[in-house]
């Protein structure tokens, strides 16, 4: 499928591949496309629920910078959730057990230690 973006903004169209077999296409507002994006992944996330999740080196990922978020504790696992808005792809969590909580403390003392020509720095991406 091939979506585009209306030119007022307010809606997305997806329009089928010449090939595909199927024509047509479907316009869709903003809380349309996201409830798809959501049944999309959940439909992925079941397809590929028994392997083992992919390698993460090298994978391609769209960075956030600036969005809401909380962390909580995660009962089932005594770990930390982390949940964060992703404009992409509406809310995302993530549960760090205990291990990766030690794992990221360190890397964010580490990082607090780096030196930076400009203190403003710290607040932009590197």
């Amino acid at each position: 499928m091939q979506v585009t973006r209306s030119e007022d903004g307010k809606t997305a169209t997806l329009s089928f591949l010449e090939g595909s077999g199927v024509s047509g296409s479907l316009s869709l507002d903003e809380a349309q496309l996201s409830q798809l994006i959501t049944s999309l992944g959940l439909a992925h996330a079941a397809l590929i629920e028994k392997r083992p999740p992919a390698p993460i080196a090298g994978a391609r990922f769209t960075p956030v910078y600036t969005t809401h978020w909380a962390l909580q504790i995660d009962a089932l696992t005594e770990g930390s959730l982390l949940a964060f808005q992703h404009p992409a792809y509406g809310p995302v969590g993530v549960v760090f057990g205990p291990q990766d909580v030690e794992q990221i403390i360190r890397g964010l003392q580490k990082q607090r230690t780096m030196i930076r020509s400009n203190p403003q720095d710290a607040s932009t991406p590197s």
